[in-house]
Formats: structure tokens, C-alpha cells, sequence
């Protein structure tokens, strides 16, 4: 049965993507076929305006992208940022004195249009080593990353680590800076944890209340697919949710329907069975 679908939002990394980092031809096909239906397509990511650029330019898309997590809202094609929440310098600073505390790892990501925006100072030898290879075109090494914090915001920053010693600091950086800050946990893989701090009011939560005005579309006429922690929140919020049979188990309960992986164009299918 098809559902009433208006706007397909599509999260990137182990959804859209393949595991080689390619859309999937049955994805680029099916997406393209709905938005010939008059159907808004999107993007929303947790990648910087660089790193998923590529993409949206293969799929043509001329609309509001969301990138960082909702911290930025962008129209390549018109070169217009419709949303920013930066973090302020002082929580950033503090941020990585916490860190290097609880021994913690940690990357300063300097500003949303930076194109080598990511600053290490610590060598990683945790769960997102491959993530770090895959993005070490963006990575300055450095003696000190807080030496490189120059402007009074920056875009984020990522701790990784045990996932009790990062909530350790996020109640410590509650305390003192309440509603001054946004925290999204994205990933953990091999036992570490990933968790993004940026400006208050981003999410994907946040971001979808922005698209749907934009497009004027409800909840219900909103299809997300995702895998992954920073998508729950959004596939609450829209009346169809789709998990990647890849996604985490806490992914999969609260969507409607689980497609094929994101190697076997699970985006593809979904928008096949349900909107074409």
C-alpha cells in the first residue's frame, strides 16, 4: 500500500551510502523518480557541507540539505545559509579541558564552510580509526587544538569514549551552561561512543520543523529513513520512519518499516514499495 508521502528525507552514512561511500544506483534511481512525482527530496547528515557535497550535487538536490546534525541548513545551489547554531569558544575550551580530564578523546571542527575544518591534537587508537582515515583530507594535526580556537564560535566538538565519562561531562557542562549548547550522541562502535556538542537548538529534530515549514508538509507526509542514534529523535517525529536492516536494534523498534541494508539500496526499496 503506497502511503501518502510529500517530502523523503534521507540520513547519509549507513543509509544512503554504501559501505564504500557510493549511492547505490537503485537509491539514485528511485529518489530521482520522486521527485519527477513532484516529491521534495532531502538530506540529512550528520557530514559537513564538504564532505556530502558531492552528494548532493549527484543527486541534483536544489533545497534546503541539512548538515552537522541540524547546526547548519544550506542551498548549495544558491549558496545561502538558511540556519547556523555555532558553539560559543568558551564552551569549546572547556569542552576539551574536560575531556583531557577523563581521558577522552576529542576533534575541534573550526567553522560550517571550513573545508579542513577538523583539529587534532591526541592520536586516536579507538572505534573511529576508519572514520579518521576516510576523513583525513579535513584533519590538521596540531600541538594544541585549543591554540586554533581564534573566533568566539566554533562549528562542534566530538568526544569519544566510554559513554559514562562523556555523560560525566555533559551533566558538568549542564550545570554551568544550560541551554546554551546542543548534545547528540551518533554512533558507538567497538565499545566507544561519539558524541557531538554544538550551539543550542541543533538536531534533526529541530532541523525537520525548519524543512517542513519550508516545504509546507506535515509530520504524516514525511518519510526519514536512518540507522543510527542522532536519527531516533527525527523518526519519532514523522508519521513514516524507515530503519536500515543495518541500523541498531534501538533504531529499529521505533520505525514503521526496516528495508534492506544500506548495501542492497535499502532507500531505494523503501521509496519503491511505499511512494512510487
Amino acid at each position: 500500500m503506497k502511503a501518502l508521502i510529500k517530502l523523503i528525507l534521507t540520513d547519509l552514512d549507513g543509509t544512503l551510502l554504501n559501505d564504500e561511500k557510493h549511492i547505490p544506483e537503485r537509491n539514485k534511481i528511485a529518489l530521482k523518480k520522486a521527485m519527477d512525482k513532484g516529491i521534495h527530496v532531502s538530506i540529512a547528515t550528520g557530514r559537513n557541507y564538504y564532505s556530502a557535497k558531492k552528494y548532493v550535487e549527484e543527486l541534483g538536490l536544489d533545497v534546503p540539505v541539512v548538515f552537522q546534525n541540524g547546526a547548519f541548513i544550506y542551498m548549495p545551489f544558491e549558496n545561502k545559509i538558511l540556519y547556523e547554531t555555532p558553539l560559543h569558544s568558551d564552551i569549546a575550551k572547556q569542552l576539551i579541558d574536560f575531556a583531557r580530564d577523563e581521558g577522552l578523546d576529542y576533534i575541534l571542527f573550526s567553522d560550517f564552510f571550513d573545508e579542513k575544518d577538523m583539529y587534532m591534537d591526541k592520536e586516536h587508537q579507538g572505534g573511529y580509526v576508519k572514520y579518521l582515515q576516510q576523513n583525513s583530507w579535513r584533519i590538521n594535526k596540531v600541538d594544541d587544538v585549543k591554540k586554533y580556537i581564534l573566533e568566539d564560535t566554533v562549528a562542534e566538538v566530538v568526544l569519544m569514549g566510554k559513554e559514562d565519562k562523556i555523560l560525566k561531562v555533559v551533566e558538568i557542562l549542564r550545570r554551568k551552561y544550560q541551554g546554551k549548547f546542543s548534545v547528540v550522541k551518533n554512533n558507538v562502535i567497538d565499545g566507544w561512543a561519539f558524541f557531538e556538542f554544538f550551539g543550542k537548538g541543533a538536531s534533526k529534530e529541530d532541523a525537520l520543523r525548519f524543512l517542513l515549514d519550508y516545504f509546507g508538509v506535515s509530520e504524516n507526509e514525511t518519510m526519514f529513513l536512518g540507522d543510527s542514534y542522532n536519527d531516533i529523535g527525527i523518526m519519532k517525529l514523522v508519521g513514516f520512519p524507515v530503519a536500515m536492516e543495518n541500523a541498531f536494534e534501538e533504531v529499529k523498534k521505533v520505525a514503521k518499516f526496516v528495508t534492506l541494508s544500506n548495501n542492497d539500496g535499502g532507500v531505494g526499496f523503501a521509496v519503491e514499495k511505499f511512494v512510487l
